[in-house]
């Protein structure tokens, strides 16, 4: 190897990005990477040498496959990880043109059918002889008895993609139904004829998870890990194991039946008392539990790189079994959320706890490792326990002392603002979705702002990156009687030009501004709570009303009314404003 190769990696989160990006950079890998937080605590590794914007692929991803495109032809990338199914999806839909300029770590189009899809992935399990859950898919004249009949009580619910075009953004979730009655609450509020429905009985037992790098089919190296700590169906604390050899020729069969190349791990659930196992599904990239083998000596993403850009196939090496390996921030919060299910008892907890703590032995043995605190490269994990320390401070101030009350912060920057000599003054409304409070803000800000002066021009848009969306039918209602038409809006997402050419943007809570600057660590500061401009006794914070009662918009858009009003008073106030 030369030393001179550039990999690009997509993501930021503590698990696979990170063990990725270090797993190349220890190896003289110049690693460059593309987040979507820019906050995240893995962006400070020492082994990370440029970090680059790339837009959300939205409305056809025009702007992002040119972005994208002109950074690999600057930086002569030799090759690009996606960490995520919002950096994979994209590379796929565009692999011929990216694809001829260096390689992507991406399935080809057979597997990326197959195993991005929940119902496909059960239909080549059962072809290949692989167990799966008894299930079937939701029927149009099912019932919640119906239902229970065939398949029992609890039942769960999957979509067949967790990420799917164009809603790239937002991810569905797996639910368990517990009763019949909690069934028939689903049925009822669920939209009829919208996406299917995958419905799985439930199998007990615990997950277990069997990782592998493929090419063209063949396992090249195969990894086996037990869940410890699990909790609804997800745990941040697993050990290594023997590999079950039925368990990988049934992995085998699958990925020569789809000519697979690439990483991925197969998750399965193995119920204890009788042996008994199914596969739940796969996750064909690189996968949370990742640091766990990478530290033990297992280096899927270096040796994926070798297989990828240098056509290596590594032979099988061993590993040690009895390994731990825990994500330290998540599995603390998984052991608070399994303490507040206890009764209130002094000696449940105390066990709960003394149990989770005497896990740490194992880092006196050797033989537990975390995910992100690293001793040749603590950055990253001393960020995240300095962000969850001052979480935890923020949250007992809040309690002690209550909600912020409003300051003047807002009202001096827009007297500042207002005393330019701007000819015209633009001001940005953010909040989440933009389909309530911002873009009820901008109409009103017109409405408010108009019969005084045209100097002001008023926008809005939401952090999340979808677009085109209308508002619901309970914020046009509230809206209306508010004197605001919300009939004709579509949502757009708060892009870097529409920030950048504002001179003031107003936000609505803590929520809108940690997304901002998440995205936009360089508008921290700069960015306002319209509810400063509210009255003494209110909170500084006008939370969403989505999803609520048309009562709930109704007073958020009294708060709105009231603060806007303020705020033109402000504005005004100077002689030349008038």
């Amino acid at each position: 190897m030369s030393g001179k190769d550039k990999v690009l990696v997509l993501g930021d989160d503590t698990r696979s990005f990170l063990t990725t990006v270090r797993s190349l950079g220890r190896k003289g890998i110049e690693v460059h990477v593309a987040p979507f937080d820019f906050n995240a605590p893995t962006l400070s590794s020492r082994h990370i040498s440029a970090i680059h914007h790339l837009p959300y692929y939205l409305d056809g991803g025009a702007g992002w496959l040119e972005a994208i495109t002109r950074l690999v032809r600057t930086q002569a990338f030799s090759l690009i990880i996606p960490c995520d199914e919002r950096g994979l999806l994209p590379l796929c839909l565009h692999r011929d043109t990216l694809g001829a300029l260096c390689s992507l770590a991406i399935p080809s189009p057979d597997p990326l059918e197959i195993f991005f899809d929940k119902v496909k992935t059960r239909q080549l399990a059962e072809r290949c002889g692989v167990p799966v859950a008894n299930g079937r898919m939701l029927q149009s004249d099912d019932t919640a008895g119906s239902i229970a009949a065939s398949l029992n009580l609890p039942v769960v619910v999957k979509h067949p993609k967790s990420y799917a075009l164009p809603e790239l953004y937002v991810r569905t979730s797996t639910r368990i139904v517990p009763d019949q009655t909690s069934l028939e609450a689903w049925l009822a509020n669920r939209v009829a004829g919208c996406e299917p429905i995958l419905l799985e009985a439930m199998f007990p037992g615990f997950g277990i998870g069997v990782s592998v790098l493929c090419h063209e089919g063949t396992i090249l190296q195969a990894f086996e890990h037990h869940r410890a700590n699990e909790l609804d169906g997800s745990s941040y604390y697993r050990k290594s194991a023997p590999l079950d050899p039925e368990r990988l020729a049934a992995v085998g069969r699958m990925t020569a039946a789809t000519a697979y190349t690439g990483l991925a791990m197969f998750e399965f659930k193995v119920d204890e008392r009788s042996g008994a196992w199914i596969l739940i599904e796969v996750n064909a990239r690189p996968w949370g539990s990742l640091p766990l083998p990478v530290s033990i000596g297992v280096d899927f993403p270096y040796r994926l790189y070798r297989l990828m850009v240098h056509g290596e196939r590594t032979p099988q090496v061993p590993y040690p079994i009895g390994h731990y390996g825990r994500n330290l921030v998540l599995d603390l919060w998984q052991a608070r959320k399994r303490a507040a299910t206890l009764p209130a008892r002094p000696g449940q907890l105390l066990g709960h706890w003394a149990g989770w703590l005497w896990g740490f032995h194992r880092l006196l043995l050797g033989r537990e490792h975390h995910d992100v605190g690293v001793w040749n490269d603590p950055r990253p994990g001393l960020r995240e326990l300095g962000e969850l320390v001052l979480t935890q401070m923020r949250s007992l101030k809040t309690r002690i002392r209550g909600p912020v009350a409003p300051t003047k912060a807002l009202e001096r920057r827009m007297q500042e603002i207002s005393a330019s000599p701007a000819e015209t003054i633009r001001i940005l409304f953010v909040c989440q979705g933009n389909i309530n409070r911002s873009s009820y803000a901008e109409q009103k800000s017109r409405q408010i702002f108009a019969t005084r002066s045209a100097r002001y021009s008023f926008d809005s848009a939401g952090m999340l990156p979808r677009n085109r969306r209308p508002s619901p039918a309970v914020a046009i209602s509230a809206a209306t009687r508010h004197g605001v038409d919300l009939t004709a809006h579509l949502s757009r997402h708060a892009t870097a030009e529409l920030l950048s050419q504002a001179h003031l943007i107003i936000a609505f809570d803590h929520i809108n501004l940690r997304s901002i600057a998440a995205r936009y660590p360089e508008l921290k500061g700069q960015v306002f709570l319209l509810g400063e401009a509210g009255d003494a006794g209110d909170q500084v914070e006008i939370p969403d009303p989505e999803g609520k009662s048309e009562a709930t918009f109704l007073t958020t858009f009294q708060r709105i009314d009231a603060s806007l009003e303020r705020l033109a008073r402000v504005a005004f106030s100077n002689q030349r404003n008038r």
